[in-house]
Formats: C-alpha cells, structure tokens, sequence
C-alpha cells in the first residue's frame, strides 16, 4: 500500500490517500483539481505514485 500526503508536494494541507496506485492517482487528481485549481496529467500523478511504492525484493 501506498500513502500519499498532500504536504509532501510542498502544499499546505492535511489531504491524505492511501490505496492501489490507480485509486491514489485518481483520489489526488480529484483533490488537487477541486481543492488546489492544478490539474495534473494522470500520468504525471502515476509516475509520481510510483516512486513512491516500496520496491519488493524477493527473499530466496
């Protein structure tokens, strides 16, 4: 799971969404649309989701 807060893109906000990476880029996008006035691309809010998403490294 994935967690992403609104103040970690240098905004001064409480927002926070957590979820598969579709429902994070589709809960951030609504957000910074609504509450914010951006809109971002939905594959600039899934890049940026991604490198966000811990990296699994399979145990042998």
């Amino acid at each position: 799971m994935v967690i992403i807060r609104c103040d970690e893109c240098g905004f001064d906000c409480e927002f926070t969404t957590s979820g598969n990476i579709e429902k994070i880029v589709f809960d951030y996008w609504d957000h910074m649309n609504k509450d914010h006035g951006i809109e971002y691309s939905p594959e600039t809010l899934a890049r940026y989701v991604k490198k966000k998403t811990p990296i699994e490294i399979p145990s042998n």
